[in-house]
């Protein structure tokens, strides 16, 4: 096998001469102790006897000599851990802990990167696709980063019995989409990101979280010209994600050019065609 099938299939050349840092498949940062054991004795008995965290969440195993590569392949399969991929593919996906764990989350990120992983990992695009899920507007997951991103919003709904009429929520609003009137906040819908600041204030109650769903950016890219993407869809329930998932690359595949970036694709073919795809595409029940 050369080393460009290898690198497709997860091992990675080292500066070393014969060795190989093999890259495991890691969805949303999540691995189970029985893996992370496996993961402990290759890395003993074939490596050198530690692991290098990727800045994706993901983990490699380096110093994998050439003629191990079977034996640690065949290991990692046997223990449940499926290897990492390389060039036109859809990545590993990133994640936050979401509402699973966070207190600020408004989606379940673990979660839905699992399913985006079994759904799409590995996919064949003209080059590199990173996907990324954050629970909400925080972005620990950086969403902005990633050719496509995913965070979690709520459309914050306000029951005025309950309004104490402090003017808080009006404070901390990020976007200045809340105004004070007559003592009780009026919100302007049209200026509302969908944060959830608003709720996650309240002391009393009056605000409360109404449906979730996701912001959508796209076209974002690290490297030798980053750049962060731009949001293409404000609000889209959970439930559509797929449908937004595989226009993206149903437009990369069309249009791109071989190791071309995502946003670069965007880019010269104009923003406004690809907004127009992603709207047709969502509109379709999930």
């Amino acid at each position: 096998m050369n080393i460009a099938e290898l690198k497709k299939g997860g091992f990675l050349k080292q500066l070393q001469k014969d060795y190989f840092a093999v890259r495991l498949r890691v969805a949303g940062g999540n691995l189970t102790l029985r893996q992370l054991e496996i993961v402990r004795q290759v890395a003993e008995r074939y490596g050198k006897g530690y692991i290098h965290l990727t800045t994706r969440q993901g983990i490699e195993i380096p110093f994998i000599h050439f003629e191990q590569i079977d034996a640690v392949r065949g290991e990692l399969l046997a223990g449940g851990i499926g290897l990492g991929v390389c060039g036109g593919t859809v990545r590993g996906v990133m994640a936050c802990q979401g509402s699973y764990m966070c207190p600020h989350g408004h989606v379940d990120a673990k979660e839905l990167s699992q399913q985006i992983d079994e759904q799409f990992f590995a996919a064949q695009v003209p080059g590199k696709f990173k996907i990324s899920v954050a629970g909400c507007s925080r972005s620990c997951a950086k969403p902005q980063e990633n050719d496509l991103g995913f965070g979690g919003v709520i459309r914050p709904e306000f029951r005025e019995n309950d309004c104490i009429s402090c003017g808080l929520c009006a404070d901390i609003c990020p976007a200045a989409a809340i105004l004070l009137q007559d003592g009780y906040p009026l919100l302007n819908r049209e200026k509302c990101v969908n944060c959830g600041e608003c709720v996650t204030a309240c002391p009393s109650g009056a605000w409360r979280q109404g449906e979730a769903g996701v912001r959508v950016w796209a076209g974002g890219r690290i490297g030798r010209d980053p750049k962060l993407g731009e949001v293409v869809i404000a609000f889209l329930p959970p439930a559509k994600i797929p449908l937004a998932i595989e226009a993206s690359l149903g437009f990369f595949r069309e249009y791109g050019k071989s190791k071309e970036r995502f946003g670069k694709v965007i880019e010269r073919i104009g923003w406004e065609k690809f907004r127009e795809v992603m709207e047709r595409a969502t509109k379709q029940d999930a």
